[in-house]
């Protein structure tokens, strides 16, 4: 029942920050503008237990193929999440996705 794409995009979200829509939208764009073969998962974190095993780096991550964007590897944590290259804003710029998931496809 897997997905069947050449680029596999998570969005991890916690229900307590609202960024994560922003993100989706901005993905949606991004992979229909550029014709990409993408498939977007998007996935609610819940527990503490479930962000260690993520190595979530807070709401919202996207990992595209597994890799984090920013590459975080670091242990799990709940809370809303900034970006750095988007000046400290609660979600990726669209030129960080387009760079993303260009040199996954």
């Amino acid at each position: 029942m897997g997905l069947h794409c050449n680029t596999c995009i998570d969005l991890f979200y916690l229900d307590g920050c609202p960024s994560y829509q922003h993100v989706w939208r901005d993905l949606a764009e991004v992979i229909s503008e550029r014709e990409l073969d993408a498939c977007v998962r998007l996935v609610r974190v819940e527990t503490l237990k479930q962000a260690e095993a993520l190595h979530f780096a807070g709401s919202p991550t996207v990992k595209v193929n597994g890799r984090d964007l920013e590459g975080y590897d670091g242990p799990g944590v709940l809370a809303c999440r900034v970006y750095r290259e988007n000046d400290g804003q609660g979600w990726p710029s669209r030129q960080q996705l387009e760079r993303a998931l260009t040199r996954a496809a």
